[in-house]
């Protein structure tokens, strides 16, 4: 039986499998990781996993909502240096993004098309849906500002708009699918025509 832990204890583990997770998980994926891997990397026995997440999957979400929120705050602070949206802010701002799907190892893991399928036959589809609110209510506001300022067609609901950006990764989730040789610029046409189809002519 896991033995009991203080509640510093408790916070001081929890940050320690986390930190843990990341960094397995960004080299291995979630299949190719243990449960042991994780409780031996934090220092404790493998029982006494369970005190702290349900399961392994359960982890990976909580290291993969860790990744969001820095490239979140990463991708506001470069917005707000823009002063008016523009076609080319646009394209450098999802290209900047895209990027980081590319290299980034715990996101990178995330977005491949065997990860995402492990996850979704182990994790409730609530807690599915609740990392894609997450999503939606981080750039909602991102959305509705830039319609005020019209720098962004009005004609489409926010929810709508936040909905065609989501597309933008499908192409990576599937990317065996595609020639390789043509990926990437399949990749960049595509942010090419998203952007020429959202933001205003003008706005420039």
């Amino acid at each position: 039986m896991a033995r009991g832990f203080s509640d510093r204890e408790k916070k001081i583990i929890r940050e320690k499998l986390i930190s843990a997770g990341r960094e397995f998980f960004g080299k291995y994926g979630l299949r190719k990781t243990s449960i042991e891997d994780l409780t031996k990397a934090a220092g404790i026995a493998q029982g006494s996993f369970y005190t702290f997440f349900d399961s392994k999957e359960e982890l990976y979400l909580e290291v993969i909502n860790n990744e969001g929120e820095t490239i979140k705050e990463n991708f506001l602070k470069q917005e707000k240096d823009i002063r008016r949206l523009t076609r080319e802010d646009f394209k450098a701002l999802f290209k900047k993004i895209l990027h980081v799907v590319n290299t980034n190892p715990i996101i990178k893991q995330m977005f491949l098309e065997e990860e995402v399928n492990h996850l979704v036959r182990k994790i409730p589809v609530e807690k599915i849906k609740e990392c894609n609110r997450r999503f939606v209510d981080d750039f909602l506001p991102l959305i509705k500002k830039w319609q005020q300022e019209g720098s962004i067609i009005t004609d489409y609901r926010p929810e709508v708009i936040v909905a065609v950006l989501q597309t933008l990764y499908y192409p990576i989730l599937h990317k065996k699918a595609f020639d390789p040789d043509v990926f990437e610029e399949m990749v960049q046409l595509l942010i090419e025509i998203v952007a020429n189809g959202l933001v205003v002519e003008g706005s420039q």
